[in-house]
């Protein structure tokens, strides 16, 4: 079954990938157009979709996530990891590689906290957001507490297919609280 789900995934992520690509071209296709005859912004052949596909590629989107300031994973409904960025790797101490296709539970979760996590998730996929304090490890063991923001990912045609989580040690936090403001 979670060979199914991963095969559906990539099969959307390249539909996705061509999508883009032919909007792309079609954007191209639109603004030499324009240049023989006006069309005013926002108008008949633009969308929102066509506007951040002219403004930014695929690559430019990752390039964004792995530059976020907070750990970020993405975790599909069966709590796998499908995605992993920079922070997230220092954070927890786990790389991409190692940390893309498990179950976060086994990779962060202490056994004793997963029923909380559970329910967590659990309100998560049901279209709430949730945003608190909680207990993780990273690779070698060491428990610390996250602040954590997670909300449910949704397709295209808005069905659930995870949670996106940005995550922040609480250590940083307090340095930042602790820290004077330089202006």
């Amino acid at each position: 079954m979670d060979e199914d789900v991963e095969e559906e995934l990539m099969r959307k992520i390249r539909a996705l990938e061509e999508g883009q690509a032919e909007l792309k071209r079609e954007v191209s296709r639109l603004q030499r157009r324009r240049g023989h005859h006006h069309q005013p912004a926002g108008g008949a052949d633009s969308s929102p979709q066509q506007q951040c596909a002219a403004g930014l590629s695929s690559r430019h989107h990752v390039m964004a996530m792995q530059s976020l300031g907070q750990a970020v994973h993405v975790l599909d409904l069966q709590g796998k990891v499908l995605y992993w960025n920079r922070c997230a790797e220092d954070l927890y101490g786990y790389s991409a590689s190692e940390a893309v296709g498990q179950d976060i539970t086994g990779l962060i979760i202490v056994p004793g906290d997963i029923p909380a996590l559970n329910n967590i998730i659990g309100n998560v996929f049901t279209g709430k957001c949730w945003r608190g304090k909680f207990p993780v490890r990273n690779k070698s063991g060491e428990r610390f507490s996250v602040v954590a923001d997670a909300t449910p990912l949704c397709d295209d045609d808005g069905r659930l297919v995870g949670l996106v989580c940005l995550a922040d040690g609480t250590q940083t936090l307090e340095e930042l609280i602790a820290c004077p403001v330089d202006l």
